[in-house]
């Protein structure tokens, strides 16, 4: 898989300003080796990298402190396969445009970087060479942004050929544990000073099981990586004719025959690495099964809680339009069967269902002083309780005597009670009280069904998916089936929790009232003769309010009502349309709301902790955004 490395530099330097967000993938590394007669190794290195950056920096080390030297030369890990040093280094890179990257873009011009001995001094085109335990560091400056650039090292190993009795030999690691970024494409050549004919001319490679080795030539062999992940070793081995060698000239001379005892080491290490492949293409198969039978569990069980959980009841209404009332339950309760929760609409239409029943009384306000604002009052008068239930109670107790007194409040009441420092916090209990009576309501209607299995089903899912993942793990298996299992599994927990499927009677319900709905969105299109009566406009009005369709279906009234003669019209009126009472309540319980919870900002503002400007403490002040940097933060 992919990884991008992403972080920040911030340095600042005298010429330049480094500073960019760094993201780059390192697409290419050529290694170019050559053998020389006195036993050093002369090296060329290609570093490909692809994104926006500042340059690179390459540690060469000659020594690996991991390995000891021994009496008895220990195949595997000895210390004589270390070099001495490094000499003849140079640094050059060049940005890649339409060139194809391989070995010969080694021959190809350079820019060669030059060397500064002072980090806080280096500016782009320059390089900063620094000693590090057993080697050296080489910090190239090479700026790009969302380009390609290759990096280019010579240098020279001095002292990497083993001289042993019977063959010469080679083992070295080029790319090291600390190498920290994944490297997408590894090629590693190694050249013999001449040709070898013998059949001592052996390699290896170690690493990476999907690492490859091959004779180019009876002189070279290549080592090929896909994806190298970071701080992954990759070193290469060979034997050959120590023949090719001048003796006088190595210094590493084992003085033993080492052939039988390299193939011994080399052999265990072939075996162990076939059975382990093997053991892994295993545990691949067993977890593709699992994975594709789990895979087919969930799908078959998703669509299996979609019928029996999810798809909502065939309703028997079949109409596009429906006029008829169900008097089931009073109309803030449709707020619950429509949204699944309380809105603003609800309380609106409340008011004016007790409007409607006669329960309270409602006059524009017309005294002298009142009437030269342009802001029309209104005052609200409690008749009776006949009739209510106890949702209604709350709702009449909380307007005429909390907000109100003497069974009287305004409009003006109303928004002075909710956004009052002495009465917003007792409005905004009383509402969130008033909405739960109408929750309660609605929950015993039994408008949606109750039922956990999904949920608790999905959870188990994940539990599943979460343990296969933990068991490709252990057994060293990477499948892109296991992040499928994983997504599928969280993607169906979340459709569990967002389940809320209406009961039988609540889908009837849903229908109509939707079929309702739209028949009061297209009420002023249909004729005068088939409309309702006009003494039942008023309570389309109130169902309209609980819509969030007062003020469109108010108008297509008023236009309507224009058409009437006066003996279609007859002894009724609705006052409501000439009046706008269902705007004004509207308008007045939204404003209400909304005061109330600017006066609750505004009250934790007020009590937070006072600013202080000597800078001893206290809480914060006016005037973000003007000291330097600032990062910003957004979900994804």
């Amino acid at each position: 898989m992919k990884k991008i490395i992403v972080f920040f530099l911030f340095l600042m330097w005298p010429m330049a300003v480094w500073g960019r967000n760094v993201n780059y993938d390192v697409t290419d590394m050529y290694i170019d080796a050559t053998i020389l007669t006195n036993g050093d190794l002369q090296v060329k290195e290609l570093i490909v990298l692809d994104g926006t950056f500042n340059g690179y920096e390459r540690d060469l080390v000659y020594r690996n402190r991991n390995l000891k030297s021994n009496e008895t030369i220990d195949f595997s890990q000895d210390a004589i396969y270390n070099a001495s040093g490094i000499e003849d280094v140079s640094v050059a890179a060049k940005t890649i445009t339409d060139e194809q990257i391989d070995f010969s873009l080694m021959d190809s011009s350079f820019l060669v970087l030059d060397k500064n001995y002072y980090e806080d001094d280096a500016v782009n085109g320059e390089y900063v060479e620094r000693s590090i335990q057993d080697g050296k560091s080489y910090k190239m400056y090479y700026a790009a942004d969302d380009e390609q650039v290759a990096f280019f090292l010579q240098y020279t190993l001095t002292d990497v050929v083993v001289l042993h009795e019977d063959v010469a030999e080679i083992y070295w690691t080029f790319v090291g544990e600390n190498f920290d970024d994944t490297i997408e494409n590894l090629q590693i050549q190694v050249h013999l000073p001449q040709e070898d004919s013998s059949d001592l001319f052996r390699i290896w490679t170690h690493g990476d099981l999907t690492a490859t080795v091959n004779f180019v030539d009876r002189q070279s062999f290549l080592t090929s990586v896909l994806r190298v992940p970071r701080n992954t070793a990759i070193d290469v081995r060979s034997t050959f004719d120590k023949g090719l060698m001048d003796a006088s000239l190595v210094t590493k001379q084992s003085g033993v025959s080492a052939l039988d005892g390299i193939l011994e080491v080399e052999e265990k290490r072939a075996n162990d690495a076939n059975i382990l492949r093997e053991t892994t293409a295993r545990n691949l198969r067993i977890m593709q099964i699992v994975c594709v039978l789990f895979l087919v569990f969930v799908l078959a069980w998703w669509v299996y809680v979609y019928f029996r959980f999810d798809k909502e009841y065939k309703s028997t209404f079949r109409s596009k339009y429906n006029r008829e009332f169900i008097d089931d339950y009073n109309v803030e309760v449709i707020d619950y069967l429509m949204n699944g929760n309380i809105t603003e609409n609800a309380m609106s239409a409340s008011i004016l269902n007790l409007i409607y029943k006669k329960n309270i009384q409602v006059e524009e306000m017309t005294d002298d002083k009142k009437s030269k604002k342009k802001k029309k009052e209104y005052v609200f008068t409690l008749l009776n309780r006949d009739g209510v239930n106890d949702t209604e109670d709350v709702l009449l107790d909380f307007l005429f005597e909390t907000v109100g007194k003497d069974n009287k409040f305004t409009t003006k009441d109303l928004q002075q009670y909710a956004s009052a420092p002495k009465t917003f916090s007792q409005f905004q209990k009383s509402y969130t009280n008033w909405k739960a009576c109408v929750k309660k309501d609605g929950e015993r209607q039994n408008f949606y069904e109750q039922n956990g299995l999904p949920i608790v089903s999905s959870i188990f899912i994940l539990l599943i998916a979460v343990f296969i993942l933990f068991l490709a793990n252990y057994l060293g298996v990477d499948s892109f089936l296991i992040i499928v299992v994983l997504t599928i599994s969280i993607v169906f927990l979340i459709y569990s929790l967002l389940i809320k499927k209406r009961t039988k009677k609540g889908n009837e319900d849903y229908v109509r009232w939707l079929a309702f709905k739209r028949f009061l969105e297209d009420f002023g299109r249909f004729d005068i003769k088939e409309l309702p009566e006009i003494k039942l406009w008023e309570r389309y009005l109130v169902y309209a309010t609980i819509f969030g369709l007062a003020d469109q279906v108010e108008k297509a009234m008023n236009v309507k009502i224009a058409e009437f003669s006066p003996d279609m019209v007859g002894a009724y009126y609705p006052t409501w349309v000439d009046f706008h009472i269902a705007h004004m309540v509207s308008s007045s319980v939204h404003h209400s709301i909304a005061s109330n919870y600017t006066a609750i900002s505004n009250s934790a503002i007020a009590s937070s902790t006072h600013s202080s400007g000597s800078g001893f403490g206290g809480g914060g002040s006016l005037g973000g955004g003007f000291g330097g940097g600032g990062g910003g933060g957004r979900g994804f």
